[in-house]
């Protein structure tokens, strides 16, 4: 009896055995960084002499598969719009808005091509925007908010004007519109907000720059009109372009608030405590005309935050940079209301005193759950920052180094945990030439975009540039955060599987009848 005990045992062991090797699994790999491509690269009409900023990306909701990316040439003021079938690996140019005489360039305006930017979003119908900004020449240097429709992915767009700012004939009326955000109601698609930033050149002789301030309008027919633009807050101190979320009926505004400045008299001592820059959102529940205000967070030289709402987990994200360790670091933070705010997590995992800058994390959540962040990271640079004097930082304007790169990271349990960083260029990013080196400085955020299994990354990117071309591109990778392994059974593994139970069973059978007592 016992010998069919143990046989039985072992054939119930080898059958646990084979069916837990060949059960169908699922198995979470470590993030795949496919090679970069350069939107040139598809495109043979391209001058030599370009440069191509402000990338933002879209991945279409009902179609993976299908990605959106917008730009700006600086060179010719060109708004650059172009779809990707197959999920981020290859680009084709599509039409971009077109607005007689405003498109003529999308980006310099007044000669000052500072924060240049590009938005793609989505409404809940299928409907594309792109937000961006433009010149009228007959404006006399200011520019203006804009933001496209299209119905098709880009073959045919509806323009409209959002704010077009005054024409002005002298340079210290111009108005410079810049930092366009948008975003539509998920319950109603004929509710518009558009967030912007309107700065102004110097007031004075000096060279003081006069604040700049938030303002918004809003469009109830799905974006065909605006109404008049409004200033948001009125602070003595600058702002950034807010970033806009519709949740229930409340509209929140996310933003920056300038720091204070610096003592500017001869005899002044450098401060021991840095002015720091503020990060709020602002709430309003009767359409923007009351607005109530809660700080995220307060740091030495942070950054706009970049947002998101997970409706699933009832949580709003938000990460930025700031350098409250004396380097530029990217923080996250998440909020259960808007108004509380969790205490910050560092994000990039460089080691502490590297003395390098990470800049303009971008953010974004997948439709399962994940979120992603990018930046433009200088932890690759073989020729680093010169180090920072006594009372001095590293800041997003001072001792940045030479090579820049993109690194992202994610979490799967709402900012609780996230992966280690991942590089998304295989090539590193020589800012010695391209727009950066001459004399731009625009340092427009990298774009990112999810899908459900990986992300969709770009950057300005300077592969292609020489000396003499100073060429400048847009470059996209695609990394897979989920590799998916299904083992497969096949015909003869199921048959072995078959006798195996089999077997048991009558095992098992014979063993109760010995076991029987003898009447």
């Amino acid at each position: 009896m016992w010998r069919w005990l143990r046989v039985g045992l072992a054939a119930a062991a080898a059958l646990l055995l084979m069916l837990a090797v060949w059960t169908p699994s699922q198995k979470r790999g470590p993030a795949l960084v496919n090679p970069s491509v350069t939107l040139s690269d598809f495109d043979a009409t391209r001058a030599l002499a370009r440069s191509d900023e402000a990338p933002s990306l879209l991945v279409d909701r009902d179609n993976p598969r299908l990605v959106y990316l917008s730009d700006v040439d600086l060179i010719t003021g060109a708004c650059r719009f172009s779809v990707s079938l197959d999920g981020g690996r290859t680009w084709r140019k599509e039409n971009a808005p077109q607005l007689d005489p405003y498109t003529r360039n999308c980006a310099l305006g007044s000669g000052r091509p500072q924060n240049i930017r590009t938005e793609l979003a989505q409404g809940p119908k299928g409907t594309f925007y792109y937000v961006f900004q433009g010149n009228d020449p007959a404006a006399g240097g200011s520019r203006a908010v804009l933001v496209g429709r299209t119905a098709d992915g880009g073959r045919s767009w509806s323009t409209t004007v959002v704010d077009a700012g005054p024409k002005v004939t002298t340079v210290e009326d111009t108005v410079l519109n810049f930092e366009g955000h948008l975003a539509v109601d998920p319950r109603n698609p004929k509710l518009v907000y558009v967030m912007w930033r309107r700065a102004y050149p110097p007031a004075d002789p000096g060279g003081r720059p006069r604040p700049s301030r938030a303002y918004f309008a809003v469009s109830h027919d799905g974006g065909a009109t605006f109404g008049p633009a409004t200033q948001l807050l009125d602070f003595d101190l600058g702002t950034d372009g807010p970033h806009p979320l519709i949740v229930g009926d409340a509209v929140y505004a996310f933003y920056r608030q300038a720091a204070p400045p610096l003592p500017t008299e001869a005899s002044a001592l450098p401060s021991a405590t840095p002015p720091l820059t503020r990060l709020f959102v602002a709430v309003s529940r009767d359409g923007g005309r009351r607005w109530s205000r809660s700080e995220i967070a307060a740091a030495r030289d942070a950054s706009e935050p970049a947002v998101a709402y997970d409706g699933a987990r009832k949580q709003f994200y938000a990460a930025w940079h700031d350098n409250r360790r004396d380097e530029l670091d990217v923080w996250f933070s998440s909020s259960p209301d808007g108004v509380s705010w969790s205490q910050p997590k560092l994000l990039n995992d460089d080691p502490r005193g590297m003395r390098v800058g990470q800049h303009y994390p971008q953010l974004t959540l997948s439709p399962n759950g994940r979120i992603d962040v990018a930046w433009y990271d200088w932890r690759d640079d073989p020729f680093p920052a010169p180090s920072v004097g006594t009372g001095n930082v590293l800041g997003t304007f001072t001792n940045r180094g030479k090579v820049a790169s993109v690194y992202l990271t994610s979490s799967r349990d709402g900012g609780k945990t996230w992966s280690p960083n991942v590089r998304a260029n295989d090539e590193l990013i020589d800012r010695t030439v391209g727009t950066w080196a001459n004399n731009y400085d625009v340092l427009a955020p990298p774009a990112i975009a999810s899908t459900s299994r990986g992300a969709v990354v770009a950057w300005s990117d300077t592969r292609n540039a020489t000396v003499l071309s100073q060429s400048q591109d847009i470059a996209v990778a695609t990394v897979t955060f989920e590799t998916v392994t299904p083992a497969r059974v096949t015909g003869l593994q199921a048959a072995l599987v078959g006798v195996l139970v089999g077997s048991g069973i009558a095992m098992w059978g014979a063993l109760l009848i010995v076991r029987r007592p003898v009447r």
